[in-house]
């Protein structure tokens, strides 16, 4: 009676087994959207495990390795049995995971700036790093921090403007970038500016303080040409759109730019605005779904042109812009900002790079070092920085 029960103990165990393990397997290849043939996998593999326990070779390191070669089966299915092999599995499970996650009712019709803004506007809980001080100093409208290290000559500076959509504020996340920016580039200060934000405050609020932020850091001593200022979307946006205004005010510019998915075009008429719009997983729209005639105006451009060159630096003049690095995803719908500011520089006779990261989605580089896509491109964005500050 008792070995009865043991016996039917562990029956349940392996079907939990069973279906725990290849349940995830086949979810997983549902999320990233594997070839139809691989989904045969799991079930095959639990069938073979299912008639090899009824052998009498079911015992002892056997059951171990018949275990271990049905897993590493099904999860060699899952990585190597995607639709697109030209993407890591990680980042095509990032970017799948995201999209899935983005159609949760409160992320949608703008939810996620709402959720983003919420987060912003929490207490922070971010340590300075050992060998490390960061200072705040008040704007007469924003704020801004300056992260040292303590062993760095103070020489070089690199001016961080923070993305969000112009409706974020500055939060944890741009103080670690802060860190890893100081990292990259051989320890360079790093300046964040946390600028006004719309709804409240509407263009030019932001460039406004962008301005304020630059004169801030020429007045501590910084020279322009040893300044490199860094922006990602709506950061990217004001990266450009200040050196537009301070090469249209006969000021010097910075050494140079790096811009990550910029958002270049706040009037939405570039090319992929249509034909990602699929594809983001972000700020796309599920297939299936009818693309909306109706455009909504973002919060911070208020009254003005969404055509204006300050606003939307797409629409503007890149000559005489410093070396700029353009980095962008092909999966984004801001992928054509990026490609029409860089053949305009290039056009305009500006050292500029584009590169593009196939398949990736809208600042990718947020994943950090867990990405080889990521982690590629902050490899690219160190030797970039490193190469300027060393001219």
């Amino acid at each position: 009676m008792a070995k009865r029960k043991k016996s039917k103990t562990k029956t349940i165990f392996f079907g939990i087994a069973i279906l725990l393990i290849f349940g995830i397997v086949f979810c997983l290849m549902l999320l990233i959207g594997c070839k139809w043939y691989v989904y045969l996998c799991p079930a095959a593999l639990a069938a073979v495990l299912v008639l090899a326990r009824r052998t009498k070779l079911w015992h002892g390191w056997r059951v171990l390795a018949c275990w271990i070669f049905a897993i590493v089966l099904a999860f060699s299915g899952l990585i190597f049995g995607r639709t697109d092999l030209k993407v890591s599995f990680a980042g095509t499970l990032a970017r799948e995971s995201i999209r899935l996650v983005m159609q949760m009712p409160a992320l949608q019709n703008g939810g996620l700036f709402t959720v983003g803004a919420d987060y912003a506007s929490k207490g922070s809980t971010w340590k300075t790093p050992t060998g490390y001080t960061n200072i705040k100093y008040d704007l007469s409208k924003s704020k801004l921090e300056l992260l040292q290290n303590s062993s760095g000559s103070h020489k070089n500076v690199i001016y961080q403007l923070h993305g969000g959509g112009y409706v974020i504020g500055f939060s944890d996340m741009y103080r670690n970038f802060a860190v890893r920016y100081s990292k990259l580039s051989g320890g360079a200060d790093v300046a964040s500016l946390d600028y006004r934000i719309a709804p409240k405050n509407t263009y030019p609020a932001a460039l406004d303080d962008a301005m304020e932020g630059w004169e801030f850091l020429l007045a501590r001593g910084y020279k322009p040409e040893n300044i490199i200022v860094v922006g990602d979307s709506a950061g990217g946006n004001l990266t450009l759109a200040l050196t537009e205004k301070l090469r249209d005010e006969g000021k010097a510019l910075p050494l140079a730019l790096v811009c990550m998915s910029p958002w270049a075009d706040l009037a939405g008429k570039g090319a992929s605005h249509t034909y990602n719009i699929y594809n983001d997983p972000m700020f796309g729209i599920k297939k299936g779904t009818s693309i909306s005639k109706s455009f909504k105006s973002p919060a911070y451009a208020g009254n003005t042109n969404l055509q204006d060159k300050y606003l939307s630096p797409m629409y503007g003049s890149f000559k005489g812009f410093p070396p700029m690095l353009l980095q962008v995803g092909t999966y984004e719908v801001l992928e054509s900002d990026s490609v029409t500011v860089y053949e305009k520089a290039k056009a305009a006779g500006v050292d500029v790079k584009l590169t593009k990261y196939y398949g990736m989605f809208h600042v990718f580089q947020m994943a950090g070092n867990m990405l080889p896509e990521s982690r590629a491109a902050w490899a690219e964005v160190s030797a970039f920085i490193k190469t300027q500050f060393a001219r």
